[in-house]
């Protein structure tokens, strides 16, 4: 069985990361290592690190950069196939939705993906959202009724569980000013990334940086 803790703070001596410190039943766990590593976005590494040990610059560059998107995904699924798998389709005269992709399970379900980014992440209404996915959805399949659509997933990111951990080209480096601490995910995505992608591609450029001795 894996233990799992709870981390609620970044170690920091002298500028230098020296480990982690988490939560353990009704006491604290402190973990030393020689390089900190944090998926948790660079808002979070912030108040995990303390506010103090960040130099100006660096807080000012997350305050302006990382703005974490809201946005709702959806799995559909019908009896006939709206898409042949596997397809993208790209769409123009939707209110939301831009692409639609197709899939097939292996016991032969017809799939299609498809995720929404609201109008406005200030005044966002989850339901209106949904009302106007619907709308873009019957407009692009007009035979999703009599092909057996029904949705599956529908799943709404914000707040500390983000749809991205900030739009794509607001980009962030891996590095902090904190010797030997790091940020991956997509809250820092490498540019030309997004999502998973960013997320995988952020932690490579870590580990390069980390063998590497940089």
């Amino acid at each position: 069985m894996v233990d799992f803790f709870e981390a609620n703070e970044i170690m920091v001596e002298d500028g230098f990361a020296t480990g982690v410190a988490a939560v353990k039943g009704e006491g604290v766990l402190e973990i030393e290592a020689k390089t900190v590593i944090s998926n948790t976005g660079p808002r979070r590494t912030i108040e995990l690190g303390g506010q103090a040990n960040f130099d100006r610059a660096y807080l000012k560059e997350v305050t302006e950069k990382v703005r974490p998107a809201q946005g709702i995904d959806y799995m559909i699924v019908s009896d006939q196939p709206l898409l042949d798998a596997p397809t993208v389709l790209f769409t123009a005269d939707t209110k939301r939705l831009e692409c639609f992709v197709g899939d097939r399970t292996p016991d032969g379900k017809n799939i299609v993906r498809t995720a929404s980014v609201p109008e406005s992440t200030i005044l966002y209404s989850p339901k209106k959202e949904y009302e106007i996915f619907l709308q873009d959805l019957k407009e692009t399949f007009p035979d999703f009724d009599r092909c057996g659509g029904r949705i599956l997933i529908a799943r709404n990111f914000g707040g500390n569980w983000p749809f991205y951990g900030t739009w794509p080209g607001d980009c962030l480096t891996q590095k902090t000013p904190i010797e030997n601490l790091y940020n991956v995910g997509d809250g820092c995505m490498p540019p030309g990334t997004v999502g998973i992608e960013a997320c995988a591609l952020s932690a490579k450029t870590v580990a390069r940086q980390i063998t590497s001795g940089r």
